[in-house]
């Protein structure tokens, strides 16, 4: 992928972003990565290996998903945030990644019905309703076991979980973590409440989309008011078939999800791209996505469905996406202004050095799937970096926070004056920056 060899530091998917507190030196960022090397829920020394081999200075990385409790999930392998343990061990890696002039984000992750007994000390997973993912890789100490019907959620159960985002979201940003993304995508816990397929419920947290938002809003509100709004921010799939039916309209669901967002003035939101799976869509998918899309038929090509009808709500806050970028495709959407930012997944795991092999339109090293899941090294850390960082990137990272003088850019942004000259007069290494807006 990308055979020519050429300079794109001009694009705009290398300008500054700001993020909330966060501003950014380039709009490339890591997706959240289940890796399962996390044992007892805790980080192995790899993993700040891992993390620390692909910040970028001014990039942004988003953690794994994190546990928020114990009824959160507890699976196998899978790290939580919610003890002075998990606080001690993600400082390690954020500490690493702050040290290549990066920032990280912790996403929070409730899988909800996705749980099972056997993590959960023998209790029932939680869920909008008593419904069953119907999948059957769960990962426990005894194996992949089948998902289990969940239990409703009571008053009581939601009220206790709003706490314990509360709780985990503190627990982040004691362990360096530069903000919290909540996960309300992929048939997760808050996705399950937003879908009405899978939210069967008749009181304040069912029927209309009003009341499906309702956990998820209280949730954002009680980890903003703790945290601050520029530090919090939200993923959502409005058009996720992942573990979770198609809602029965993804398009007025989403877009009352994301005007309320909009309200909040959080960091990000961070929107998953139609038909983006673990797993190829079957046809009958793809055309269950085209009517709910008010596309026409499966004829169209794949790229009709888009996320057009929600981001013209998002008018302030600032509008990420997932999906299947790579470097070639992921340029066009950012330099419209359609989004602001790409997220990349896949691709990251198996290019640390993907920022500039991007950048120069570089082949990208091949992933292997069988290798994204395991405990150790190989497949995880063992990736090469095709292109070493410079000592230009070193040297603009020291000339940071000399002159506090501040001064209007191009992008609306004030930044600090040493900053906004560094990138006038610079260009190998334009933008590469780590800075606040504190």
């Amino acid at each position: 992928m990308g055979a020519q060899h050429h300079n794109r530091s001009n694009e705009k998917l290398f300008t500054p972003l700001q993020l909330g507190s966060m501003i950014l030196s380039h709009r490339i960022i890591m997706s959240p990565l289940t890796r399962i090397r996390c044992p007892g829920g805790i980080p192995s020394p790899l993993v700040a290996e891992y993390y620390a081999q692909r910040a970028t200075m001014g990039g942004l990385i988003i953690s794994e998903g994190m546990h928020p409790s114990l009824m959160g999930g507890n699976l196998l392998n899978v790290p939580s945030m919610y003890s002075p343990e998990h606080v001690r061990a993600w400082k390690v890696v954020t500490d690493a990644v702050h040290a290549r002039g990066g920032y990280m984000v912790c996403q929070l992750w409730h899988v909800g019905r996705f749980a099972t007994s056997h993590t959960l000390g023998g209790r029932q997973p939680l869920s909008a309703s008593a419904t069953n993912a119907g999948v059957g890789n769960v990962f426990t100490p005894k194996g992949r076991v089948p998902s289990e019907t969940a239990k409703e959620m009571t008053w009581e159960d939601i009220r206790v979980t709003v706490e314990d985002h509360v709780h985990a979201a503190k627990c982040a940003i004691d362990a360096g973590f530069d903000g919290v993304e909540i996960s309300a995508a992929n048939g997760y816990l808050f996705d399950q409440f937003l879908n009405d397929r899978t939210n069967l419920r008749n009181d304040q947290y069912g029927g209309s989309v009003f009341n499906r938002a309702r956990f998820l809003l209280e949730t954002l509100d009680a980890v903003a008011a703790v945290i601050g709004a520029g530090k919090t921010a939200v993923r959502f799939s409005p058009w996720g078939t992942v573990m979770i039916p198609l809602a029965s309209n993804p398009i007025s669901n989403w877009t009352y999800v994301c005007a309320e967002v909009e309200k909040r003035r959080l960091a990000y939101v961070c929107l998953t791209q139609p038909g983006t799976d673990l797993f190829l869509l079957s046809a009958t998918k793809w055309e269950n996505l085209y009517k709910a899309s008010e596309c026409g038929t499966i004829t169209a090509k794949k790229g009709h469905i888009h996320l057009e009808h929600f981001e013209k709500v998002l008018k302030t806050t600032p509008k990420l996406a997932t999906g299947e970028y790579d470097g070639e495709n992921c340029f066009d959407e950012v330099a419209r202004g359609q989004l602001d930012a790409v997220t990349f997944g896949r691709w990251v795991i198996s290019n640390p050095d993907l920022v500039e092999k991007v950048r120069f339109g570089l082949r990208l090293t091949p992933f292997d799937r069988a290798m994204f899941y395991g405990s150790g090294a190989e497949g995880y850390t063992n990736y090469p970096a095709d292109i070493p960082r410079g000592p230009a990137e070193y040297d603009a990272h020291q000339l940071i926070g000399q002159i506090p003088l501040k001064r209007k850019t191009r992008q609306g942004f004030d930044y600090p004056e040493n900053i906004v000259v560094l990138v006038e007069k610079t260009t190998e290494v334009s933008g590469t920056f780590r800075g606040s807006c504190n």
